[in-house]
């Protein structure tokens, strides 16, 4: 039975890991400190099952485990935006301590597999100096800008604990997800923003309305996630996580939620977001050559199923 150790496990994406991941092979133990993480019902009937058990933690206190796990996905950090200007330094403090204390928690390193889970975000300065944009691409160069502003502080502590996941001495998968959405994604993300603003309102303003993003729906990503973390020889590199085949300007992708939400309402253009960068678009083919999954969830299909988990939410 392989032990696994999910971090951020209520969350978004780390909750839809674990519901792939149970199964009488795998024995789950999910940490959450429920900051941003959400203890409702579907969570909770996920702790019924008996191969899963759930620890409440503080990942930035010392950490002793006395299982030896076979893998660790590592994705519990400090996000979304509002959070991230509003406690810059608590972003990188506790960014890089929680990694840093998982790691030293491992107590077999030959054994225990590492999949950290990092941010598009990484690339942010590149696609700003480049004068023509190419999709992210894994061996890209990054770039630190001389500028700083308060959103620098994510993507600053994610790249310093990649070098520090990559400098362990453990075997590990770096992970970029890319505008990763779906049900039970929270209410702080442009779609279900979208969503909610559509559906309640007669007039809407669309921020940001020419820039462009390539959504990918959560269960693609999670495939891509379990096909490299299960791959004996993906190991030991960096993988974008998305899906760059449908990339679609704000208003047109709001113009699609109009569509299944609020015929009604009346889209506005109006200016852009401080720190938007123009072009979120992953180059997959690195991800697509190690896992062969080429069919991806439709933008449209995806939209109407997660439209219809906000507009039924319970909890």
């Amino acid at each position: 039975m392989n032990k696994i150790l999910i971090t951020g496990a209520a969350g978004f994406i780390g909750f839809k890991l674990t519901e792939k991941l149970i199964n009488k092979e795998n024995k789950l133990y999910l940490i959450d400190n429920l900051s941003r993480g959400k203890f409702d019902n579907s969570f909770k009937n996920i702790l019924k099952n008996r191969n899963v058990k759930f620890l409440k933690k503080d990942l930035t206190k010392k950490l002793i485990f006395t299982e030896k796990f076979d893998y660790i996905f590592h994705l519990a950090s400090i996000v979304g935006v509002k959070n991230v200007n509003q406690n810059p330094l608590q972003t990188i403090k506790n960014n890089i301590l929680s990694t840093e204390n998982i790691i030293r928690s491992i107590k077999d390193k030959k054994k225990t597999k590492l999949i950290f889970f990092s941010t598009s975000e990484v690339y942010a300065a590149l696609s700003e100096e480049n004068k023509i944009f190419k999709p992210s691409e894994e061996k890209n160069n990054l770039l630190v800008l001389e500028s700083t502003k308060p959103r620098d502080s994510y993507f600053l502590s994610k790249l310093i604990c990649e070098k520090i996941v990559s400098l362990s001495g453990f075997k590990y998968i770096i992970l970029r997800p890319h505008n990763i959405y779906g049900p039970r994604m929270g209410h702080s993300h442009v779609i279900p923003e979208l969503i909610r603003r559509i559906k309640k309102n007669q007039k809407c303003k669309i921020y940001s309305p020419n820039h462009t993003r390539a959504f990918c729906y959560v269960d693609d990503a999670i495939n891509q996630i379990i096909k490299l973390s299960f791959h004996s020889k993906a190991y030991d590199s960096i993988y974008n996580i998305g899906n760059m085949k449908e990339e679609i300007k704000i208003i047109n992708l709001a113009k699609k939620i109009k569509a299944i939400v609020n015929k009604k309402c009346v889209l506005i253009k109006s200016k852009i977001t401080p720190g938007s960068p123009k072009r979120r678009v992953p180059n997959m083919r690195k991800t697509i050559n190690k896992t062969k999954i080429k069919n991806f969830t439709n933008l449209n299909n995806g939209l109407i199923q997660t439209f219809k988990w906000y507009n039924y939410e319970k909890n």
